[in-house]
């Protein structure tokens, strides 16, 4: 590795005070929450959580340490800004002392915009941004239920508005977890869709932070390594769901979260936003639709990254050019995704070509996101990868 780039340089790393991993961990679930405050807890889920019991389990964990705790689990997926303004009227209603957050993404989301909304008063609306939230708020601990999303360790919160039809996010330091719990047993339970779905995003996480402009050698050692399990254990984790396999993709999706959530994410992203909330495509759905062709159209601006992204995806590369490096990665992100049985293209999602020219045009408009990409797209580029993902 050339380290003369980045001396130069200064890079922050922000991540949970305290990260648990293990089977098993999320057990101890109270124990954490009474080293970090009193007992009267908020614990934010969604129905099929609570359905199927898992909401219970932790709640269980809570009550059996003498913690009173009172339950959130109206969190939908891809929650409306609506959303986060219930679960933080939910969160002022009475004098909490911490917040559990058990579920998937859009869940542990939601958890943080309850901590913080006791102390920072009004509408969630206008938080929307970066650098807005004015104080911390409640102590939280976030357990994740996919393998995924990588919020339990992320200074993010998204959010959807539906008026703009557009995803924007809720970003401060302040929303950082203060304990993240990552229990692969609360996977075992993830349907072969969502395993699929929630694992590309974790790729998308990964691969992005590599590609962006914000990568350093830690953002980097650990998004290669999150390619690498992700690689290994997804197309297990979709098809037999072993225990190995889930312990693999909740490591993985750990290390992708820690690399974004310091590097950023880059065109990926912000491709998969101009077109998932019109569309109401997921976001592992658009994530991982996307990531193969921003690659490429990334890939001859990191010709130093090239041979260390296919040696994590298990790919002899050695005296290959960056053309074949392109081809030989982006051609393994299709297999993965074809292993996965994931869509590969818009119009297999019923969207219309007519919509090209607009998803281009929105997609120049997450300007925050694209920043961070090493290669500026044009109003050109914009409208030839649309074509091409089309």
């Amino acid at each position: 590795m050339q380290l003369s780039k980045f001396l130069d340089k200064v890079y922050g790393f922000q991540v949970p005070k305290k990260i648990l991993f293990g089977v098993g961990v999320s057990e101890k679930v109270g124990l954490e929450v009474k080293a970090l405050a009193g007992r009267e807890v908020l614990l934010v889920s969604d129905q099929n959580l609570r359905r199927i019991g898992l909401t219970e389990r932790i709640e269980e964990t809570l009550v059996k340490e003498g913690l009173n705790v009172n339950v959130f689990s109206d969190v939908e997926a891809e929650p409306q800004l609506e959303v986060a303004e219930a679960v933080a009227e939910a969160a002022r209603e009475r004098r909490y002392d911490a917040v559990v957050g058990v579920g998937g993404g859009s869940v542990l989301d939601m958890a943080k915009v309850a901590a913080m909304a006791p102390a920072n008063p009004g509408l969630m609306r206008r938080y929307v941004g970066v650098d807005l939230v004015e104080m911390h708020g409640l102590p939280k601990v976030l357990l994740p239920t996919t393998a995924g999303t990588g919020s339990e360790v992320t200074n993010v919160a998204v959010v959807t508005l539906a008026e703009d039809e557009m995803k924007t996010a809720i970003i401060s330091p302040y929303m950082i977890g203060d304990v993240a719990m990552v229990d692969p047993s609360l996977t075992y339970t993830s349907p072969p869709r969502l395993t699929a779905s929630t694992g590309l995003d974790a790729l998308s996480h990964a691969l992005e932070a590599v590609m962006s402009i914000n990568a350093n050698p830690m953002t980097d050692s650990l998004g290669l390594q999150a390619i690498r399990l992700i690689f290994t254990y997804l197309s297990e984790a979709y098809s037999k769901g072993t225990a190995e396999s889930r312990y693999g993709m909740s490591l993985g999706s750990l290390m992708a979260g820690m690399a974004f959530g310091n590097a950023g994410v880059c065109l990926g992203h912000a491709v998969a936003y101009a077109f998932a909330v019109s569309y109401r495509v997921t976001h592992g759905v658009s994530c991982g639709l996307t990531l193969p062709y921003a690659f490429r159209f990334n890939a001859s601006s990191l010709p130093e990254k090239l041979p260390q992204i296919a040696e994590a995806m298990n790919i002899n590369a050695e005296n290959w050019n960056t053309e074949e490096l392109t081809l030989s990665i982006s051609e393994a992100i299709f297999k993965l995704m074809d292993a996965v049985q994931a869509p590969k293209r818009l119009r297999d999602l019923g969207i219309p070509k007519e919509a090209v020219p607009k998803i281009a045009d929105k997609l120049l408009g997450f300007k925050r996101i694209i920043q961070r990409n090493p290669k500026p797209p044009s109003k050109e580029d914009a409208l030839k990868l649309i074509e091409e993902i089309w």
